[in-house]
């Protein structure tokens, strides 16, 4: 039997998404729960896939009670397919239960259905549909009313970015912050005819054309569930015989200088402090950079910095043992994805390391 939950949303807000370490919280305007629908009669095609139902209350101009039914999540070439069933649980109610406003974070246009998405929990990520342009490809709320006087379930879609072969089963949200656990991911899309919208219980909606589907950019609505904020300076890796800090190029430096900023003097002076407790021999600094740029004038630029870095440092270490040497690797190496800002941010660093006094 597919499972049945009942979904929370509150009152009077403003749809946004926001990622924290480990979650993901999104608010919309909606009331108080509902009790949760009984299971959903059986589709009329006994081979259409049915994996759990989840029911919410929204209020707008009126109260409106439906039920969301995940039919699948299965993979398409180049993207992952959500199909599900919504249904009013009164005949004639609004179907504007997945809308979002226009507001940031968002790249659609108002009014499309994508207030959906799916939570890759192993690799923390967050997937929401896809866009071609604004046009979200997704179903929209018109898509989703039922013929008038009646309270059939209407299938919807939405597709989301290409999922990890990896990846066997996800959560996916509903509404902002209702979720429905460990839904398996089939490998292929159900077969079946496909009809205009309003598309009944039974049959599929048509999907957007591959080349739409092709040029969306799954970067805009992948999102990372978690983030480092313990420290935005720099971060520090150790382990029984060496430490390593990568400390991060938009304190010590201005975008494309070698200058250090006033903000590089304190954090330089807590990594001298701890070369002083603790390392033995030899310290090594690297520069690196992120993609923009050429080539050579990064791996240039990833030099000065590590030179800078070390005629800043060294007068601040008194340990006696220690000696330093610089390199510069340019853009090689990255930790991180060069296409979105935040990735760049993450691969414009200066690693210093050094083996400490634990080591033979």
């Amino acid at each position: 039997m597919p499972r049945t939950t009942q979904g929370r949303r509150r009152a009077g807000s403003t749809s946004r998404r926001v990622v924290a370490v480990l979650g993901l919280s999104a608010v919309m305007a909606c009331t108080a729960p509902v009790g949760a629908f009984a299971a959903a009669s059986p589709p009329p095609n006994p081979d259409m896939p049915y994996q759990a139902t989840v029911a919410f209350r929204v209020s707008g101009i009126d109260i409106v009670e439906a039920k969301f039914t995940v039919l699948t999540v299965a993979r398409i070439k180049g993207a992952t397919v959500l199909y599900y069933a919504l249904t009013d649980a009164e005949p004639g109610g609004d179907a504007w239960v997945l809308a979002f406003h226009e507001h940031l974070g968002t790249p659609y246009r108002p009014g499309a259905a994508s207030e959906i998405g799916l939570i890759d929990a192993p690799d923390q990520r967050y997937y929401m549909p896809l866009s071609a342009g604004r046009d979200c490809l997704c179903s929209s709320p018109g898509d989703l009313q039922p013929k008038q006087g009646t309270a059939d379930p209407v299938v919807g879609y939405a597709v989301m970015p290409e999922l990890p072969a990896s990846v066997h089963h996800v959560s996916v949200q509903v509404g902002g912050n209702v979720i429905i656990p460990d839904v398996p991911v089939a490998a292929t899309a159900p077969k079946g005819g496909t009809m205009s919208p309003p598309v009944r219980l039974g049959s599929w909606p048509a999907l957007p054309a591959q080349s739409r589907i092709a040029s969306a950019d799954p970067k805009l609505v992948t999102l990372d569930l978690a983030a480092n904020t313990a420290d935005p300076q720099k971060s520090v890796s150790t382990d029984a015989t060496s430490t390593s800090v990568s400390l991060n190029s938009d304190v010590l430096f201005e975008f494309g200088k070698h200058d250090l900023t006033a903000q590089a003097g304190a954090t330089l002076a807590e990594v001298a402090a701890d070369i002083d407790k603790n390392a033995t021999g030899e310290v090594s600094i690297t520069g690196y950079t992120d993609s923009v740029g050429t080539d050579a004038d990064n791996q240039v630029l990833s030099e000065q910095r590590a030179q800078t870095v070390r005629a800043a440092l060294a007068p601040l270490v008194k340990n006696p043992s220690v000696t330093f040497t610089t390199a510069g690797k340019g853009e090689q190496d990255p930790v991180a994805d060069n296409g979105t800002d935040q990735g760049r941010a993450l691969n414009r660093r200066v690693t210093i390391s050094y083996a400490t006094k634990g080591e033979k």
